[in-house]
């Protein structure tokens, strides 16, 4: 099985997470591209990453808005996701909507926004995001398995050991 690791809405395809990633798995079992969000609706964006997706196997790995994505697709395919610091609203952030998005990405978010609890996803939630604050409660509403975590939105302590129980979790690694 394949990891398929997405970043957030500023970030960049070789993020924190990956390189967690690259220490617990094979760094050619990480597919981590670079993701274009100004640029290319959310519609267009799942449809290609479900095409990645649904060619293998793949554990899905998101960070913020990329943990949107993360989510959409595992309820799409069935398959397990990790999210760090989920951004589940994404059509209600600031941050968001006044980086000059198109008014019609907003608006994608906010109809592709699932508000029902996905079994197959493990979220790690800071206690110190700023970007996301009181996210906790969306977490838990959300996802299956929460775990409380110490750090920032996009700096996890120890994000390492985190991936690795929720890997071991899903059952990847032993």
């Amino acid at each position: 099985m394949k990891i398929l690791n997405l970043h957030g809405f500023m970030g960049e395809a070789d993020n924190k997470n990956y390189k967690a990633l690259c220490e617990l798995v094979p760094i050619e079992d990480i597919v981590s591209p670079q993701l274009r969000y100004m640029e290319t609706s959310p519609s267009e964006l799942l449809n290609q990453l479900g095409g990645i997706a649904e060619k293998e196997e793949f554990i899905l790995v998101g960070q913020s808005l990329g943990g949107w994505y993360a989510d959409k697709l595992s309820r799409r395919l069935g398959s397990p996701c990790i999210l760090t610091n989920p951004c589940y609203y994404p059509h209600e952030l600031e941050l968001i909507n006044s980086s000059g998005i198109p008014a019609d990405f907003t608006e994608q978010y906010r109809l592709l926004t699932d508000s029902s609890k996905n079994e197959r996803a493990y979220t790690i939630c800071s206690d110190g995001d700023t970007i996301l604050p009181n996210n906790l409660e969306s977490c838990i509403k959300l996802s299956c398995t929460v775990k409380r975590a110490h750090g920032s939105h996009s700096t996890i302590e120890d994000i390492g050991i985190h991936l690795s129980d929720m890997l071991k979790a899903i059952g990847l690694v032993g």
